[in-house]
């Protein structure tokens, strides 16, 4: 049963305060805080529960869905910001460390540039892998 004081420590909460404090925190840390005060499963081994692994899809699916449908440019980035934290929630699920593997997929879309450093593009603006392109290695993530 919840007390009077727990309802009361709720109501002061501030908002603000709490934004604050989560300045130096990683997205896979405030994912990890949250799965644990969740009871949600964390560094499970990958491949050990077809409903779980059917759950992680169904809610990318869902956050996609959302983002699509978002309307207007404030519910677009809230809509934004859930699939991205729904996508580091499926890494956690698996004790990935998807702040690594941004980093070292950055570092790895940063050696698209061509020779003298400008981008090499198709017509519609994608950029190609140029001859110093390497794909990163996540081996160790995994």
């Amino acid at each position: 049963m919840i007390t009077q004081q727990e309802i009361n420590d709720f109501a002061e909460y501030d908002r603000e305060d709490k934004i604050n404090d989560l300045k130096d925190y990683t997205p896979l840390d405030m994912v990890k805080e949250f799965a644990t005060a969740m009871d949600h499963p964390l560094d499970e081994k990958y491949g050990y529960s077809r409903k779980l692994e059917g759950l992680r899809w169904l809610l990318l699916k869902e956050e996609y869905s959302e983002v699509r449908d978002a309307d207007g440019p404030q519910e677009l980035l809230k809509e934004l910001a859930d699939l991205v934290y729904v996508t580091y929630g499926y890494a956690a699920t698996y004790g990935w460390d998807l702040d690594e593997a941004v980093r070292r997929v950055h570092a790895s879309n940063m050696s698209k540039l061509g020779p003298r450093g400008k981008p090499l593009k198709r017509p519609d603006g994608k950029v190609l892998k140029g001859s110093h392109y390497w794909k990163p290695d996540l081996s160790d993530l995994v």
